[in-house]
């Protein structure tokens, strides 16, 4: 239940956490849990926290200062037909009682979607029942993240559960959806790196250069900083990765990619694609690991439009 003052004190012997640097390290800037840890944990570390600070080890009453309960990933969306007992299709915004009808799980590639509902391909008339359940071994939706870093790699799984929408909420995985962020990832590396060799490769370096960036491609990179770190605090990181996408698209046009405003941007990626970020960070020059670079920071002197 106090697990968290040992992190900021873990070798002390003779306390349970030193009062200075419970005082320096403490309360806890963000507790992200799931809902159910509401009960299980946090409620018992508060209760803890508050007998703790009553007889003087601790110096905050409150533990946290921010709660975030991340929602659940379900799995893909399952699509259900029924049959009654002639073996007939019966549509399920039919009158007829579902309950007495067998249920048919159909494949995603025999239904198709008209308007706000999905029906079968062969017989538009059948509506059937789309739905996402919580993953569990027993219905058999697991998806393993061993197979999809496998094929797509750790980057392209880590930007598309932040894709998939606010951190906040409940999302439905979808495999084909990864597909998306996985040729953002490949716009972005040829982008610095330049189009792949006849037998596949890439050359060393980048395609960067050190001329000076004109005040568009500033402008263009200031506002996608002030919106990824705005987003980042935010915990809205799906529409941060939108921003990024979007400097890719502009900077696909531009004559000449600058290394300072490719640098920078490589440092807004890196906290959501590390091992791309790292890879193109020292393709770009540099000896040190990004990890030690301080993040980006927007000039409002570039956010100002000068034409409405």
């Amino acid at each position: 239940c106090r697990y968290y003052l040992r992190f900021m004190d873990p070798k002390n012997s003779s306390t349970l956490v030193d009062k200075a640097k419970e005082s320096y390290w403490g309360p806890v800037d963000i507790y992200v849990g799931g809902a159910e840890h509401s009960v299980l944990h946090l409620l018992y570390a508060r209760f803890w926290h508050k007998v703790l600070y009553d007889i003087g080890v601790v110096s905050t009453k409150e533990p946290f200062k921010c709660l975030i309960n991340q929602g659940l990933i379900l799995g893909e969306v399952e699509y259900t037909a029924y049959r009654d007992n002639e073996g007939k299709w019966v549509s399920a915004d039919s009158d007829s009682s579902l309950s007495d009808c067998i249920q048919e799980k159909v494949p995603a590639d025999k239904i198709t979607k008209v308007g706000d509902n999905y029906v079968l391909k062969d017989d538009p008339n059948i509506r059937l029942n789309a739905r996402a359940y919580k993953m569990s071994k027993s219905r058999g939706n697991v998806i393993n993240p061993d197979d999809v870093v496998s094929e797509y790699g750790a980057d392209s799984l880590r930007l598309y559960e932040m894709f998939m929408g606010p951190l906040r909420d409940s999302k439905t995985w979808s495999t084909g959806g990864i597909e998306g962020v996985h040729r953002f990832l490949g716009r972005t590396w040829r982008l610095v790196v330049g189009a792949p060799l006849p037998d596949g490769s890439y050359k060393d370096g980048t395609m960067v250069t050190d001329v000076e960036p004109t005040f568009e491609q500033l402008r263009v990179l200031h506002k996608c900083m002030a919106r990824v770190s705005e987003e980042i605090q935010e915990t809205r990181f799906n529409t941060a990765i939108s921003a990024m996408m979007e400097f890719v698209n502009a900077a696909y046009k531009w004559d000449t990619q600058p290394k300072s405003v490719i640098d920078s941007f490589v440092l807004l990626l890196s906290p959501f694609a590390p091992h791309l970020a790292e890879e193109l960070w020292f393709r770009l020059g540099h000896a040190q690991s990004l990890a030690h670079e301080q993040f980006p920071e927007a000039k409002n002197e570039y956010l100002k439009e000068s034409e409405i």
